[in-house]
């Protein structure tokens, strides 16, 4: 019958358990002071979400999640609202509203923004000193638009001489007016002949060159017309740009001044809501929740549960037999609980019975039942180690004749690993940290700074190949400046910070070599920090933070030991960019040799070798003084003793043999 308790105990973990709604909490009505809180919070709130349409929550998702903490509960239970809550506040700068720079209502409050009224007299005075300082007749005129002037300007032929007489154009002298009217009858004589003769030839030479005048009058004045036309219409047209300019450029300027005011609003506003978004979020984890658990017949005892609540609840459990259990349910907090079987209750322990004594080695077993099948095997797919080294050199000199300067360096390694290879699964992740610093009798100086992150993960293909996609991620912790130059950072944490997605194939004969080539290779340069380190040193564009390129990855690991004390590593990485891969490439080539002095001292030196079209170093002058930048190689070179720890760790599991 116990045993049946017992039992009945153990399947509780079946019991099924209904949530209601929940229950208010009396700290509600314990203190004004968190009512009137909860009240102004839930009005702040309700004012951006339904209230002011200026004000857009940054995603709809946590507009409802807002929503639904005002309310309490809309679509989904408090808990999960706040799980969200808290999840989305987790980021770096959260963000709950935002407004677009459109709907900046007090724009012409803001410092620096130039009104409609101010632009429109920037644009008049913009004119006004345009207009001021243009000499009209000074402005060149085409030469095309004065071609074929005789179809263009209606000019007098030979034979329409007639019209300057009639138009009264020309006045001839009275001495030449009607003599060729005079009969025939009246011409006694050929000095009379050849004195009209002579009238007539003097009166068409006087009209011919009233004719000539006439036309170069109308030449002169269609070419003044035309110019005057064409140099009003360059004016105003050059006006007109100079102006839609300038119209542009202080709509930009708003632009900026209404983005930069904007954001320090939003900042402000958000800071706000998030003071009352603690408000809620602590007075909604006061309250507490009902939930009902049933025995097998069907009785119920609710459980309340709240958090910073001390309480027990009784309730017994049934079997199929009808027996009872009597437990307590302790309250832990608003989502746990804690079940103990009552004090009442006395279970009896088995106790070890007095059997009789058998002669067991009269009854021998046949050979195949005596072997014992191997059930379990350990393997160890998780190998785990590193190591770290910390070496310094020290040079001090006083009256030196031979020169040279004090010096103390130092430089620590530190490198770690956690690989996983099980079966046709190869996961590698490394991280490789470096820091070193000198000081030359001056200012500290750095001489070594990198953080770099791999992981590499592999599935079996074919022999020795490996299917694997691997990211590698490097940057420095440090600033890096231009020494003696302390003033001007030229590299920063994250500024640049390099990462690569590749895939493709992996070769991996042994652990000590490995060839991994990547046809589909994403390599990403960022900066983080524009402001103060120049993002042009390192290829990307001026004005952003970052580029990225595709292209063809090629990497080679090898290690050896050369003696028992002398290992040498070598890593070699070569990216060739798809956009020009004749001309754009890149190589890092790392050669590692390390020599065990004891068990805590060794030796280590490294050749490094860095080429990076992207950065580029100044290697001259041009004629108007701007710099000449090419890429070069990238050599550093350290030899260091120092301290060393290595780990080296493999993590054991136990399988099941099929």
């Amino acid at each position: 019958m116990r045993s049946r308790l017992i039992l009945a105990v153990t399947f509780f973990l079946v019991i099924f358990c209904v949530v209601s709604k929940a229950e208010e909490s009396p700290i509600r009505n314990q203190n004004n002071t968190s009512i009137d809180s909860v009240q102004v919070s839930v009005d702040y709130l309700n004012h951006f979400l339904y209230q002011n349409k200026d004000w857009i929550p940054v995603d709809n998702e946590l507009g409802k999640s807002l929503k639904g903490l005002v309310h309490f509960a809309e679509d989904e239970d408090i808990d999960t609202i706040l799980y969200k809550l808290e999840k989305y506040r987790m980021v770096d700068d959260p963000s709950f509203f935002y407004r677009p720079v459109d709907r900046v209502s007090d724009s012409l409050e803001v410092a620096g923004y130039v009104s409609k009224t101010e632009l429109d007299e920037k644009l008049s005075r913009k004119e006004r000193s345009i207009r001021s300082t243009i000499v009209k007749d000074e402005i060149a005129v085409p030469e095309e638009i004065f071609e074929k002037l005789d179809e263009k300007v209606n000019l007098l032929a030979k034979d329409e001489v007639d019209f300057l007489l009639r138009d009264s154009l020309v006045i001839l002298p009275d001495s030449l007016k009607g003599f060729d009217v005079i009969p025939d009858s009246i011409i006694s004589s050929p000095a009379d002949f050849m004195r009209l003769q002579k009238m007539d030839s003097l009166k068409r030479i006087l009209l011919e060159e009233a004719r000539i005048h006439y036309n170069n009058n109308m030449l002169n004045f269609y070419i003044d017309s035309v110019s005057d036309a064409y140099r009003t219409q360059y004016i105003q047209e050059y006006v007109q740009k100079e102006k839609a300019d300038l119209r542009d450029l202080i709509r930009a300027q708003n632009r900026d001044v209404l983005r930069k005011y904007n954001q320090a609003v939003m900042k402000a506003i958000n800071d706000s809501i998030s003071k009352k978004i603690d408000v809620l979020t602590g007075f909604a984890k006061k309250d507490s929740v009902n939930v009902w658990v049933k025995n097998s017949e069907g009785d119920s005892t609710r459980v309340i549960l709240r958090n910073n609540a001390n309480r027990y609840t009784r309730m017994f459990l049934k079997n199929e037999q009808k027996d009872s259990l009597g437990i307590r349910i302790h309250n832990k907090g608003k989502n746990s609980m804690q079940i103990f079987i009552d004090d009442a209750v006395t279970l009896k322990r088995f106790s070890t019975q007095q059997t009789k004594a058998f002669d067991f080695d009269q009854f021998e077993p046949e050979s195949s039942l005596r072997s014992i099948d191997q059930r379990y095997k350990v393997i160890t797919p998780w190998s785990l180690g590193g190591d770290g080294n910390f070496g310094f050199s020290q040079t001090a000199l006083s009256n030196w004749k031979k020169g040279g300067k004090s010096a103390l360096s130092t430089l620590l390694v530190l490198k770690g690993f956690a690989n996983y290879s099980y079966k046709r699964v190869k996961w590698e992740n490394s991280i490789e940290l470096r820091n070193g610093w000198i000081k030359p009798s001056g200012m500290i100086q750095k001489n070594d700074d990198k953080f770099e992150f791999i992981s590499r993960y592999g599935l079996s293909a074919f022999k020795k190949w490996y299917y694997s996609a691997e990211i590698d991620f490097q940057t420095q912790l440090f600033n890096g400046y231009k020494y003696p130059d302390r003033d001007t950072k030229i590299s920063a944490f994250l500024a640049p910070a390099k990462t690569m997605f590749k895939l493709g194939l992996d070769y991996k004969p042994n652990k000590d070599f490995s060839l991994f080539l990547s046809p589909f290779t994403s390599k990403t340069v960022y900066v983080r920090d524009t402001a103060e380190v120049d993002p042009t040193k390192f290829g990307i564009d001026k004005g952003k933070k970052r580029y990225w390129v595709p292209g063809l990855n090629a990497e080679l690991s090898y290690k050896t030991d050369i003696t028992p004390d002398i290992s040498y590593r070598m890593k070699y990485k070569m990216f060739i960019n798809y956009s020009s891969p004749f001309s754009k490439f890149d190589v890092d080539w790392e050669n590692n040799f390390v020599m065990k002095l004891n068990d805590f001292i060794n030796l280590r030196a490294m050749l490094h070798f860095v080429y990076d079209d992207n950065v580029k170093f100044k290697v001259g002058e041009k004629a108007d003084g701007s710099d000449i930048l090419e890429p070069r190689w990238q050599i550093k070179e350290f030899i260091t003793i120092g301290f060393s720890y290595k780990l080296n760790k493999r993590i054991f599991r136990r399988e099941k043999v099929n």
